[in-house]
């Protein structure tokens, strides 16, 4: 019964913590990720009047390495790299951080500026773009991203009767087997053989962001004593 309570408080205490920083918890293809100011479930979107170091997002993580599941031999998908990934993206495109996003290392304070650009394609006759508002199975807005997730879905739902867990819809999430088995054998063929089936067209209104990044080293002799006391943890560990 006590187990029962914990975890209760643990989902409350999470759900709080998310909804104070304006989180929202997506899946993706490397599994459980956080979307900031996503803009859902009503709440504000946040904005900043200024620019420059100290007049956006902020984020101090811990990336716990030495949870990191243990590596004992090699496949397509083995990574050796440790750190976070991150895509910057607009409210209304899904993230597709498999290929948008970029990885920011442990050990450094990475600063990222970033510029939104506006591009507007023309229409047939005059041009090949696909207007915004026309929606597709699994989502209301049309983008790249949101073409390429779609058409991957049904894809793998046809192929393989289940869908992998970042894949939106009702179909059931594939198994273990059916994941390692038809799943990934089957995005792999759509990539390399079956490439006309996803044709998507760029969107007549697309908005993109582009991003000038830089790092400094995180903690300075300085500050690793002050660090290891403020979150309980070894000056080894810190640096």
């Amino acid at each position: 019964m006590s187990s029962l309570r914990s975890l209760s408080f643990y989902s409350e205490v999470t759900h709080v913590l998310l909804s104070l920083f304006s989180l929202l918890q997506v899946f993706t293809k490397y599994g459980k990720c956080y979307m900031f100011n996503s803009g859902e479930d009503g709440k504000p979107l946040l904005t900043t009047v200024k620019g420059g170091t100290g007049n956006g997002l902020e984020i101090m993580l811990d990336i716990q390495q030495d949870e990191y599941l243990p590596i004992w031999g090699e496949t397509e998908e083995t990574t050796f790299e440790a750190g976070v990934k991150v895509q910057i993206h607009s409210q209304s495109e899904p993230p597709f951080i498999q290929e948008l996003g970029f990885g920011v290392a442990p050990g450094f304070q990475t600063f990222v500026a970033t510029q939104e650009q506006r591009l507007t394609y023309l229409p047939p006759p005059w041009g090949e773009c696909r207007s915004s508002e026309m929606g597709l199975d699994f989502f209301p807005v049309y983008s790249i991203t949101a073409c390429r997730i779609d058409c991957e879905t049904r894809y793998i739902v046809e192929n393989c009767n289940c869908r992998m867990v970042h894949m939106p819809g009702d179909a059931p999430f594939c198994t273990p087997e059916q994941h390692k088995e038809c799943a990934e054998p089957a995005l792999g063929l759509l990539a390399e053989k079956d490439s006309n089936y996803c044709l998507c067209r760029t969107p007549c209104n697309l908005t993109r962001y582009n991003k000038e990044l830089s790092m400094v080293k995180i903690p300075s002799k300085t500050s690793a004593k002050y660090l290891e006391k403020k979150f309980n943890k070894s000056e080894k560990y810190i640096s």
